[in-house]
């Protein structure tokens, strides 16, 4: 997986990642669960409770989940351990080198699942082939990543805007596309799936009630000065720490909103291997 990743592995990223299961995240693969011995590889897992509840969705199969960081890993296994799922194996490892990881060979997976990882890569074009070879004919590759440019909110309070000027811009200063979910499939067919194999579409977020906002802006005012994008931020010129503290105080501000209303919009895309 490319470096350096924008959020880093801060309490605040995995607690907002761990908030993710299959339902709420990646919807688009839910009809395609229908076989309890599938073989599932889940790309870029972070603390792993989209993994788990793939695993425990295919109690004769198994999900072998890799993410170049350890850092989420404990969570993972005890998340694991308390639902009491164990057809699932978490390992060091990304797309790029899979050929060192025991027991991932071509074709060796009915499903090979990402979810919000492209947008992190240098090369997508490069992981979504590797995905490819991955998947066993029959099977599927599914991908869901967000566009940022798509994010959408009310009220429109001072403060916001240039958030998510400056998030697209400190993305973009590290070779990656913060808007890529809109253009999955086009990278798709690149990776050479006929258009016809792509099954496209979007599944949002939404966050309005005062626990949803309370969730949601209290991770992004933490990550805004706690994780890697402060540093990433810094160093990119593109902003300062004061700027970066005036986008906490507009988070902080938000979150007490009772109108309160922000849709986050997702590309997802089912590629089918012939």
């Amino acid at each position: 997986m490319s470096k350096p990743y924008i959020h880093g592995h801060h309490a605040s990223v995995l607690r907002s990642h761990s908030w993710r299961t299959v339902e709420n995240s990646c919807p688009h693969l839910l009809p395609y669960l229908n076989n309890p011995s599938l073989k599932i590889l889940d790309v870029g897992c972070g603390p792993g409770t989209i993994t788990v509840d793939l695993a425990s969705r295919v109690p004769q199969g198994s999900v072998f989940a890799i993410d170049p960081s350890p850092a989420g890993f404990e969570i993972a296994r005890k998340y694991a351990e308390e639902k009491g799922v164990t057809n699932v194996r978490f390992e060091i490892g990304d797309i790029f080198n899979w050929k060192e990881l025991e027991g991932v060979e071509e074709g060796g997976f009915d499903i090979v699942h990402a979810h919000q990882v492209l947008q992190h890569l240098q090369d997508p074009l490069g992981a979504l082939k590797e995905m490819k070879k991955l998947t066993k004919p029959g099977g599927i590759v599914a991908i869901r990543d967000v566009d940022y440019s798509a994010m959408t909110w009310y009220p429109d309070i001072e403060g916001m805007r240039p958030w998510l000027d400056l998030y697209i811009d400190v993305a973009k200063t590290l070779k990656c596309d913060p808007n890529i979910g809109r253009r999955l499939h086009a990278i798709a067919m690149e990776a050479g799936f006929l258009r016809s194999d792509i099954d496209a579409s979007t599944g949002t977020w939404t966050f309005s009630t005062p626990e949803e906002l309370a969730h949601w802006c209290g991770v992004w005012a933490e990550r805004t000065v706690q994780s890697n994008f402060k540093k990433s931020t810094i160093e990119s010129g593109l902003a300062t720490e004061a700027d970066l503290q005036n986008i906490v105080t507009t988070w902080r501000e938000f979150e007490k909103k009772e109108e309160g209303w922000f849709a986050v919009i997702n590309g997802q895309i089912i590629c089918h291997v012939e």
